[in-house]
């Protein structure tokens, strides 16, 4: 079997070598047919033997959702139908008839979360470690870093649309001026709907920080390129929009960029500039994880960890599971970004290759 994680592109040539020597596919898939048609032209423009079944057969659900019963069934069905079952219908006839797979019970709360090594996740954290003991009024924006409003970071006031973090700190700062004001905004989104809003704050001298999560794509919709990645949407390579001589251009004296990974480095930017009066920026710079090629995780040292979850409780990343009562880290989640690590008071937290 094959699993397609994104249709769109369709993976064709990994699709014509998984096809090879068979005769008949069968796709699962919700929503549409994209794959089901997909398949469909690949068989044609290849002229392979291939019978591809699915929704437009009448052999998947053309609605609703492929629960394991139907899903059973079905295949039962199709390998009955192509003498292909070598038993497994009758397997499976006889698996769904003597067990009930329905279940009644709660749902598992899974809540929607940064991914694993996100760098939003460190640019959340850094602000909230400076920030201790300070009023502030962090304002979000729509984006993967929307996210950034779940616990345990608690790291959103306010998110309206795409820019309005930076236009909405101004007007509460001009209510309550003695608070700290951050906006937050994406790479994306900086150039989308941001560059107006900061135009308006530097020329009506408002005072905040503007944070802008620099990951170097637009993860949140597809991961399409924008004027600061240096390719086109035809994939032409051209030259990037520099975002810290655009806030120049505009008039926002005080910029620093900062790896969005290095605890340290992001925290001693927060404080030295947020004390600053007027607009001021924080460029936290670290590509998403969905788009680069890992070759590191983490891993906790038993003989020195103390299971005191500080590194659970405070960050939430995704790979830090709990394996009974003692905290473990999933490699198959983890990218290394070693931001626990950073973390841990008792140094029990390494990055390996």
């Amino acid at each position: 079997f094959i699993a397609v994680g994104t249709p769109y592109p369709f993976p064709t040539e990994t699709a014509a070598a998984f096809a090879e020597g068979l005769t008949d596919v069968i796709v699962f898939e919700e929503l549409d047919s994209v794959l089901e048609e997909e398949m469909l032209k690949l068989a044609g423009a290849r002229h392979l033997p291939l019978r591809v079944h699915g929704k437009l057969t009448g052999e998947v659900n053309d609605r609703g959702e492929n629960t394991t019963e139907n899903i059973a069934g079905r295949l039962g069905r199709f390998f009955d139908r192509t003498h292909r079952s070598n038993g497994l219908a009758a397997l499976v006839a006889s698996t769904i008839g003597a067990n009930d797979l329905s279940y009644e019970g709660p749902l598992p709360v899974r809540p929607p979360v940064l991914c694993a090594g996100c760098p939003h996740r460190g640019s959340f954290y850094a602000v909230k470690q400076a920030l201790r003991g300070r009023e502030a009024v962090l304002c979000g924006d729509i984006g993967c870093y929307t996210l950034g409003n779940a616990q345990p970071l608690d790291a959103v006031d306010t998110c309206l649309c795409m820019g309005a973090g930076i236009t909405m700190a101004q007007g509460l700062q001009r209510v309550e001026p003695d608070k700290r004001y951050f906006s937050f905004v994406g790479d994306s989104t900086f150039f989308a709907s941001g560059l107006t809003g900061i135009v308006n704050a530097v020329y009506n001298e408002a005072s905040l920080t503007l944070c802008i999560l620099d990951n170097s794509t637009t993860a949140m919709t597809g991961h399409q390129p924008h004027p600061g990645t240096g390719r086109t949407m035809m994939g032409n390579v051209v030259e990037k929009v520099d975002i810290t001589k655009v806030l120049e251009g505009i008039g926002v004296k005080n910029t620093v960029t900062v790896d969005a990974l290095d605890l340290n480095a992001c925290v001693d930017a927060v404080l030295k500039l947020s004390a600053m009066k007027g607009v001021k920026a924080i460029i936290f710079k670290s590509p998403c994880a969905a788009i680069i090629k890992s070759f590191r995780t983490c891993r906790i040292a038993e003989d020195r960890c103390v299971n005191c979850r500080t590194c659970i409780n405070e960050i939430g990343c995704p790979a830090l599971v709990l394996d009974g009562d003692m905290v473990r880290i999933d490699s198959g989640l983890c990218t290394g970004c070693g931001l626990c690590s950073q973390i841990c008071s008792v140094d029990a937290i390494e990055t390996v290759k």
